[in-house]
């Protein structure tokens, strides 16, 4: 899930504090996870990359905070002094002593924000996880100005794919798509070019819905991060709640005309 800006780091720190300050307000949490005796647990907030087994290289983590046990009398000192904020940081750099709890990890959003990503996804990728390209080439096509059609030969080779595979896969379920391999009329190819990317976008969804995989991958980074760096939970409107799913829709990232292709999932 997309992390970065000001607003979101200062909701993530603010999270922190809160927690340490009086865990008592977040007992259901440490009832989830089966915890009775909570005294020694502490929040600490993820600040570095982590190695992704979806894009092959170092990201931004699903856990935006996650759950440590100290018994480490100084670190304890440092928390409680430190206005009872902690992260990975300063645990590094300090050598302080503790155990991270698998399977804490938490996504923190603010309270008013509807607008965070909850997976972008690159053409490598997509495949990675939906074993085709074809449908990611069809969610990100061009299909509503004429003047714009022409980028669609770059769609189609930033996606590794071409029209005769996309035909080839889909046009028993999309029989409109044959006409494509015919000379059409602007009005036609756009008409169709626009059930397909709205066919993609509704078979990616569907792919997602009916994949508890996929919906663990994608909603909680299970399987892409080791632990404690997926996320089992969700921290929004001042209370913490088990992820399991979040309603979303399909959409595409902003770079399309520069030749930037990704599939982007956003909630509702």
């Amino acid at each position: 899930m997309n992390r970065g800006t000001y607003e979101g780091n200062i909701a993530e720190i603010e999270f922190v504090k809160n927690f340490n300050k009086d865990k008592s307000k977040f007992i259901n949490y440490f009832s989830m996870l089966h915890i009775k005796e909570i005294d020694n647990y502490f929040m600490c907030r993820v600040t570095e990359s982590k190695f992704s087994k979806l894009s092959n290289k170092l990201v931004k983590t699903r856990a935006d905070a996650y759950l440590i046990y100290v018994t480490d009398k100084k670190l304890i000192s440092y928390i409680n002094s430190n206005d009872y904020y902690i992260d990975e940081e300063l645990l590094k750099n300090n050598n302080y002593k503790y155990e991270y709890v698998e399977f804490s990890g938490i996504s923190i959003k603010m309270t008013t924000s509807n607008k965070f990503q909850i997976l972008k996804l690159t053409p490598d990728s997509f495949y990675h996880l939906f074993k085709e390209y074809e449908i990611g080439a069809g969610a990100s096509i061009f299909c509503k100005k004429a003047e714009e059609l022409y980028k669609n030969k770059m769609v189609l080779a930033g996606w590794k794919t071409n029209k005769t595979n996309i035909i080839q896969k889909y046009s028993k379920e999309l029989p409109d798509l044959l006409l494509l391999e015919k000379e059409i009329n602007t009005d036609e190819k756009i008409r169709i070019l626009s059930e397909l990317k709205k066919f993609s976008n509704n078979k990616i969804k569907e792919k997602i819905e009916n994949s508890n995989r996929l919906k663990r991958i994608i909603f909680n980074g299970y399987y892409i991060y080791e632990e404690p760096y997926s996320a089992s939970y969700f921290y929004k409107g001042n209370k913490i709640e088990k992820l399991d799913y979040i309603p979303f829709f399909v959409t595409t990232g902003s770079g399309r005309s520069k030749g930037d292709f990704t599939i982007v999932l956003k909630p509702v």
